[in-house]
C-alpha cells in the first residue's frame, strides 16, 4: 500500500479514538457511564472501529490525493503555510477573549479554528500574488539565468521530452500548466480507446516527469481569461512568464514562433541528432515493403528513418546492400534515397 493510504488510515483511526473519546465523556456527564477506565475504552473501541471501517474512506482519500498532488505548486503550500500559521495566532488571541464567555466550551474553540484556518489558507493560495514579491510566488528565473519552459499536452504524450529532461539536455525549471493537466484528464476519460491510452500513458509519463530531480518541475495555476482557445492561453502564459514552449504540435510550434516565443520542438531535436548517411555511403538494409512508386522498397533505419531503394520490389523481407544517392530533409523528418550496391563494403543496420 501506498504511504499516502497509510496515513489516510492513521488519521481516521485517530478520528474514530476521537469520536470514542467525545462519546464517553457526554455519557459520564449524562452519568451513564462512570469512572476513567470506561473513558479509555470507549476511546480504544473508537480507534479500533475506526481502523477496520477506514479501508473504502481511505482509498478514495489516495485517489483523491493523488489526482490533486500534481497540482500543488510550491508556491501554493508556501501561501497556505502562511495562511494557516496566520489563523492560528489569530485564534489563539480569539480564544483568550472568549473563554470567559459563557457556553464557551472546547468544541466551540475546535471550531472556530478548523473555520478560520481553512478560510485564511483559501484565501492566501488565491491572493498568493497580492502578500509577496514575485521572487518569492513566482517561478520565473532571474533576468541573465535560463528562461523557465512550458511543457503542452502534445509533448507529454508524446514522452520523449523526459528521457531528454533524464539525460540533462533541458536547464531552467518546467512549468506544466493546469489547464494542460485538465486536457489531460479529459483525453484519458475519453470513451474512445484509443485517446483514452494516450491520456493515461500521458498521465504516466507526467508523474515521472514530476518525479525527477534533474530539474525543478512545477505546476502553475495561472489562467489567461482573455483567451478562450488552449493554444492561445499557453501563448499568453509564455509571453506573461518570459518562458519557452516545449511542444510537438507544428501548428502551435509555427504560431508561438510568429509571436517571438523561442520553441522547442521534440520532433526538430530528433532529426537533429539523427545520424547523417552521405551520398556514396554503403548500407546494409531489410526491406520491410512496397514503396510508393514502381519498382520501389522501403526500408527504415534504427531511428525511424525511411529508406527508400530503387529496383527493391521484389526483395521485401530480404537484407540488401545499398548506397545512398540523396538525401531529403522534410517537415515530416528526413528521408533517404539509395540504389542497390555492386558489392561494396557495407554498415549493417
Amino acid at each position: 500500500m501506498s504511504s499516502s493510504y497509510q496515513l489516510a488510515r492513521a488519521l481516521l483511526s485517530l478520528c474514530g479514538a476521537a469520536l470514542g473519546w467525545l462519546l464517553a465523556d457526554w455519557l459520564i456527564e449524562q452519568q451513564v457511564l462512570m469512572g476513567a477506565v470506561n473513558l479509555g475504552y470507549l476511546t480504544l473501541l473508537g480507534l479500533l472501529t475506526g481502523y477496520l471501517l477506514s479501508p473504502p474512506l481511505a482509498h478514495r482519500i489516495e485517489r483523491l490525493w493523488e489526482r490533486v498532488r500534481p497540482r500543488l505548486s510550491p508556491d501554493a503550500v508556501l501561501a497556505a503555510g502562511i495562511g494557516a500559521t496566520l489563523a492560528l495566532i489569530i485564534t489563539v488571541l480569539l480564544n483568550s477573549l472568549l473563554q470567559n464567555i459563557p457556553g464557551f466550551t472546547w468544541y466551540w474553540s475546535l471550531l472556530l479554528t478548523i473555520v478560520l484556518v481553512v478560510a485564511s489558507s483559501w484565501f492566501f493560495v488565491v491572493n498568493r500574488q497580492l502578500f509577496a514579491p514575485r521572487a518569492v510566488f513566482s517561478s520565473s528565473t532571474p533576468e541573465g539565468g535560463p528562461r523557465p519552459k512550458i511543457i503542452d499536452t502534445s509533448a507529454i504524450i508524446d514522452g520523449r521530452i523526459v528521457e531528454v529532461v533524464e539525460s540533462h539536455f533541458i536547464d531552467g525549471s518546467l512549468l506544466i500548466p493546469a489547464l494542460v493537466l485538465g486536457e489531460l484528464q479529459h483525453i484519458a476519460d475519453s470513451d474512445d480507446p484509443l485517446r483514452r491510452r494516450r491520456g493515461r500513458r500521458g498521465l504516466t509519463l507526467l508523474d515521472r516527469l514530476v518525479q525527477q530531480r534533474i530539474v525543478k518541475t512545477e505546476v502553475i495555476n495561472d489562467d489567461v481569461p482573455e483567451a478562450q482557445e488552449i493554444d492561445d492561453k499557453l501563448i499568453k502564459l509564455c509571453l506573461k512568464r518570459g518562458a519557452d514552449l516545449i511542444t510537438t504540435d507544428y501548428n502551435l510550434n509555427r504560431i508561438a514562433a510568429l509571436q517571438g516565443i523561442r520553441v522547442l520542438n521534440v520532433n526538430h531535436l530528433a532529426n537533429a541528432i539523427k545520424v547523417a548517411f552521405l551520398p556514396g555511403e554503403h548500407l546494409s538494409l531489410y526491406v520491410v515493403k512496397e514503396g510508393r512508386e514502381p519498382g520501389q522498397g522501403l526500408s527504415y533505419l534504427e531511428d525511424g528513418t525511411m529508406v527508400v531503394i530503387e529496383d527493391a520490389k521484389n526483395l521485401v523481407g530480404q537484407t540488401v546492400d545499398v548506397v545512398v544517392t540523396s538525401n531529403l530533409q522534410t517537415t515530416m523528418g528526413r528521408m533517404i534515397f539509395a540504389k542497390r550496391s555492386n558489392g561494396a563494403p557495407s554498415t549493417s543496420l
